[in-house]
């Protein structure tokens, strides 16, 4: 708007300067033109002023608009950093306590890889006295079943024997028997051959 209307106000300066130049070219016009000019050229340069003024106030008004756009900006700015700097510190803090969690679940890890370690070895162990049981128990049933098979044979060499002896008591049970009897007789005979 300041520049139309400084362009306007050239404008009419030239042409009221080309409408004096050519109205007033005798000799005793001149003093008037020349100040009927100077009061033109006055009027332009209180205008020129008035426009320099204007257009001056139309400046400090932008730029005091620029600079309270500009200070609104850098306030959100400021405070956008304020906030980012306190979601730093507190990704920071959270990362901090990420940290101490991640070691003491790590600290927990290396327990329980301890302690599995220790129950594996102990059941390693436990194996190994199992199968060694495992064979003492064969050896001892293996030991039984021989011991049973003996006391079989010995009962049945028993009952064999007991049976040998029944049978041997029994046939000298005949045997005094017929001692008796023929002791009876011999002493029979020999009362009959002394009578």
């Amino acid at each position: 708007m300041v520049q139309d209307l400084k362009k306007k106000n050239d404008a009419e300066l030239k042409l009221i300067l080309e409408m004096h130049r050519r109205e007033f070219t005798d000799s005793r016009d001149v003093l008037e033109t020349r100040d009927s000019d100077y009061k033109e050229w006055a009027r332009v340069q209180s205008l020129k002023s008035r426009l320099d003024e204007q257009y001056l106030k139309l400046c400090v008004k932008k730029a005091n608009e620029a600079e309270a756009i500009s200070q609104q900006r850098l306030a959100a700015a400021e405070a956008e950093i304020t906030d980012l700097r306190q979601t730093l510190e507190a990704s920071k803090r959270n990362k901090a306590r990420l940290f101490d969690t991640l070691k003491s679940k790590n600290d927990e890890n290396e327990a329980y890889l301890s302690e599995l370690e220790s129950i594996r070895q102990a059941y390693d162990d436990m194996q190994t006295q199992n199968q060694q049981l495992l064979l003492q128990i064969t050896e001892r049933d293996d030991y039984n079943i021989r011991h049973v098979l003996e006391c079989a044979k010995a009962k049945q060499l028993q009952d064999t024997l007991l049976l040998e002896k029944h049978n041997m008591e029994k046939k000298i049970q005949q045997s005094s028997a017929s001692l008796n009897f023929y002791e009876m007789k011999v002493a029979k005979m020999e009362d009959q051959a002394t009578s």
